[in-house]
């Protein structure tokens, strides 16, 4: 064993004190795994402890060294994965003992680890010299093949990068958003929109990174001299100025082209590293990588149709929801907009619904300086400006490129008619902070504000904002924190202006800009905790509506540190019992993502259910007070238990993670309100001929039947 430090070795005794431990309760394999759960969950936990004191301490430990217990246990895979995620915390030589008796599971750490992508790791540049035999061969062969085909567009990336330099932030985001128009135009794929501002997302970030103090001291000098040089010349023509201007549209067009391609490329590396399916070969003339078979091309299908399914069950809540508070006879906004107001405020009830009964949302939304927004207004506000953005300037461009053909007289015709009505209709719209305020205090209007607020379209502009110095600081200091995209906050501060491109806003599904906004940007809000026991509260209450005793946040005695801890739900009903652990988190659209979900945090509560359920059982037999909250007489009567994970997310839904079955949180509340009719569109649900769940009347035995069976979902293959 290599020497190690002081506190890598306090991490290792640890986890040889819980391998001994665990060995005598159970075996090696297990030990090893418990070990390995230790670690993954960032034990132990001391103050002053790093990731890489802990990956050092459980590279160190002996058992790596027995190839059996390695082969068997369930997590050696994963936690080899995140040790080589540090460099130096395993010895070379480890590595070559692995690589010779657990191949297998030290190809697939590295996939995971991504460890060949870091052409400047000397773990890897070491091991990869060291390795024999023809498997290894094609293996790091396939992994260099995969590399070699971002070269070319990473030389074309920084070439166009190089040529754009000059440029400031601002003059970067007229170019970009004269470009983007392109993706507008009729007949244009209506899937491309996602996938193009993922790239714009990508040009913008490493554009932030460069960034100088100087890029977000904007004034109205500096902003009108930007626009007059790179803007205007392009939507008013003048020949003085054109060729830089065209020179510029066209580097940009190179980039966002070649950008495209390299993370077309990254998704190659994705599939490759997270794909159980994926295969991989070095035959002349063939891909490198295939998949074995389409199970996991249909998977990820059935996911985004349940999305689709989803998207019309919360609209068709919306609509239900909108009738009932009396709105269908009352005309919002002037005449000719009401039809899209009333679709405004139709999605904003929808999304409103769903972030309350799906994710735990409460009324207002607490903000950073004491701000605090309420969830509807902040909603509508950005369905408004959805729907504004689409009717004043995406479909007038629309109409003008059907009459000329060409993209900039499309927007100078559209730029030229807003100046003649005394408004801004550029490919960019900008306001200085009080004014974007005073725009907005119309759609805060409400019964606490009958003549809105100022301090409330305050706090939805916050909500909706992306202060962009604040990013390139946080991109050029903490690159691994998440970051907003294009549409998650599609209002950006530069300076004392408020941006917005119209060609975002209007294309955006506002519900999962919202949802990403609070739970994945927002995930270290102060009121993340309190949503997530709403999120128990409100699923116990529809588990009590069907019948079910609920017992929420039972804390059993403690016995040492490894107790089970609070349980989320314990449910009774006519001698079933429902364990469910709670898991929230955001709508996740990669790859990686979902990996990352499935070994993190759905890992953890599987691990807290196996830990909980024994906990429970004994529990009922031995608290009485308890069994008598939950109406069981003998826990002898019990003949039904059943344990789940109930997950916000939907991307694991119907998955057995060690063991244990997924459930997504809409499914099961769909399944608890027996309206699966609703997940079809609102002009087929009188169409369909759609059995009820439970036509019998409210069953547990058959409320098991159907979560465990997926019946909900039948109908959408």
């Amino acid at each position: 064993m290599s020497e190690i430090g002081i506190k890598a070795n306090q991490c290792l005794q640890h986890y040889l004190a819980v391998f001994a431990n665990h060995r005598e309760l159970t075996n090696d394999v297990e030990a090893m795994d418990e070990c390995i759960h230790h670690f993954l969950d960032q034990r132990p936990a001391k103050k002053g402890l790093s990731w890489l004191d802990r990956a050092s301490g459980l590279a160190a430990a002996p058992f790596w060294q027995e190839a059996d217990i390695v082969k068997a246990s369930k997590l050696s895979t994963l936690a080899l994965s995140r040790i080589l995620g540090h460099e130096g915390a395993i010895s070379i030589e480890l590595l070559e003992y692995l690589a010779q008796f657990s191949p297998d599971i030290l190809r697939w750490a590295i996939r995971y680890s991504k460890l060949f992508t870091r052409s400047d790791s000397l773990t890897w540049n070491s091991l990869r010299q060291r390795l024999e035999g023809d498997e290894w061969r094609i293996f790091i062969g396939v992994c260099d093949r995969l590399l070699d085909q971002l070269e070319p567009f990473d030389q074309i990336v920084h070439s166009a990068e190089n040529e754009l330099a000059h440029l400031s932030l601002i003059e970067t985001l007229s170019y970009l958003s004269v470009i983007a128009y392109e993706q507008l135009i009729p007949g244009a794929r209506a899937s491309s929109e996602a996938i193009e501002w993922d790239v714009y997302n990508r040009i913008i970030s490493n554009k932030l990174k460069t960034c100088s103090h100087g890029d977000f001291s904007l004034n109205e000098d500096r902003l009108g001299q930007a626009l007059k040089r790179h803007l205007s010349p392009i939507i008013f023509p003048s020949p003085a100025v054109t060729d830089e201007c065209r020179n510029n549209l066209e580097a940009f067009a190179i980039l966002i082209v070649a950008t495209k391609e390299r993370m077309d490329y990254e998704k190659s590396i994705d599939w490759f590293c997270f794909d159980p399916e994926c295969r991989y070969q070095l035959k002349p003339g063939d891909s490198v990588i295939y998949n074995e078979s389409d199970k996991g091309h249909v998977a990820w299908q059935r996911t985004e149709r349940k999305f689709l399914a989803l998207w019309n069950y919360w609209m068709n809540r919306g609509m239900l929801e909108f009738v009932k508070r009396g709105m269908a006879g009352i005309q919002i906004g002037s005449k000719e907009n009401h039809e899209q107001n009333t679709e405004a405020y139709i999605k904003a009830i929808r999304s409103e619904l769903h972030l309350k009964e799906a994710f735990g949302l409460d009324d207002e939304i607490v903000l950073p300086e004491g701000l605090s927004a309420k969830l509807f207004q902040a909603l509508l506000s950005i369905e408004l400006h959805s729907v504004f953005f689409k009717s004043a300037y995406i479909k007038p461009f629309q109409n003008h490129y059907s009459s000329c053909g060409i993209v900039a007289q499309a927007l100078s015709r559209l730029a030229f008619r807003g100046a003649v009505e005394g408004e801004n209709r550029f490919p960019m719209t900008w306001a200085e902070e009080d004014e974007k305020v005073k725009r907005t205090v119309g759609w805060t209007v409400c019964d606490e504000y009958p003549k809105g607020s100022k301090l409330a379209a305050k706090a939805i502009l916050k909500f909706w904002t992306s202060d962009l110095k604040e990013l390139s600081t946080s991109l050029k200091e903490q690159p691994k924190l998440p970051i907003p995209t294009l549409y998650e906050r599609p209002f950006y501060k530069i300076g004392h202006y408020n941006f917005q491109f119209p060609w975002v806003v209007a294309q955006q599904n506002n519900l999962t800009t919202a949802v990403n906004n609070l739970r994945r940007i927002g995930a270290r809000r102060s009121g993340q905790m309190s949503e997530t026991r709403r999120i128990e509260l409100r699923l116990a209450e529809l588990l009590s509506n069907f019948g079910f005793a609920v017992e929420v946040g039972y804390q059993p005695d403690r016995i040492d540190q490894d107790d089970a801890g609070e349980v989320d739900l314990i449910c009774h009903y006519n001698g079933v019992i429902l364990l469910i652990e709670v898991k929230s988190g955001y709508i996740r659209s990669t790859r990686h993502e979902v990996w990352l979900h499935q070994t993190n945090t759905l890992r953890k509560a599987a691990r807290q259910l196996k830990r909980k359920t024994p906990t429970v059982l004994d529990a009922l037999a031995s608290d009485e007070q308890l069994r008598s909250r939950l109406g069981i007489c003998d826990s002898s009567t019990i003949d039904h238990f059943r344990a789940w994970i109930v997950d916000t997310s939907i991307e694991c839904d119907q998955q057995i993670i060690d063991g244990y079955l997924v459930v997504s949180l809409e499914s099961l509340l769909i399944i608890l309100r027996d309206e699966r009719e609703m997940l079809l569109p609102i002009d087929k649900i009188s169409d369909e001929k759609i059995e009820k769940l439970f036509p019998n009347g409210q069953c547990p035995k058959r409320l098991i039947e159907v979560v465990e069976n997926g019946e909900v979902w039948m109908g959408l293959d």
